[in-house]
């Protein structure tokens, strides 16, 4: 694997990783930390990766954020979730059921892509200012001609019917 190919394993995992250390019990500032060194170690140990399909590699980097987040709560002499081996499979199997739905999460993802594709061209150049341009409910306002919480109002609409599209897997239309 490439330099570049690992940044793209990077960066189509790293929020699923941290959601998944978040979920383990790490706190919010400790999950990034252990979301950096769990993507450190499967830098170091790319030649145990054996899986060239995306689930595989989900799983693959799960098993090193668990066992990160294992070994940073026994250095720190602190425990805050107590388990077995048990019931870390049980909550695997609980972050497949209820996170993945079933699914590896990349369905959700071509489904989000697809749902967002499906928008009106407003609501899509909404998202894009607010998302990938980074910019204010402010600026965004100021763009549309209307007031701050009107584009509140209409970030909060858009996402709730994306959330909806996405749970119909991107096959409802929006409006």
């Amino acid at each position: 694997m490439t330099d570049s190919e690992f940044e793209d394993l990077m960066t189509l995992h790293q929020a699923e990783i941290y959601r998944y250390l978040r979920y383990l019990g790490a706190g919010e500032s400790s999950a990034e930390d252990l979301a950096q060194e769990t993507f450190i170690r499967a830098y170091r140990s790319l030649e145990k990766l054996e899986s060239d399909d995306d689930r595989g590699r989900a799983a693959w980097l799960r098993g090193i954020a668990r066992n990160v987040f294992l070994m940073d709560c026994r250095n720190k002499k602190r425990n805050p979730v107590r388990f077995d081996s048990r019931q870390l499979d049980e909550a695997e199997s609980f972050w497949k059921e209820n996170f993945l739905r079933g699914g590896d999460g990349f369905d959700l993802i071509e489904a989000l892509r697809e749902c967002l594709k499906k928008l009106p061209v407003k609501q899509r150049e909404v998202i894009d200012r607010h998302y990938s341009a980074g910019e204010s409910r402010k600026e965004i306002a100021c763009f549309l001609g209307i007031t701050e919480d009107g584009v509140k109002i209409l970030l909060r609409r858009i996402r709730a019917a994306l959330g909806k599209c996405v749970e119909g897997r991107g096959e409802e239309g929006l409006a």
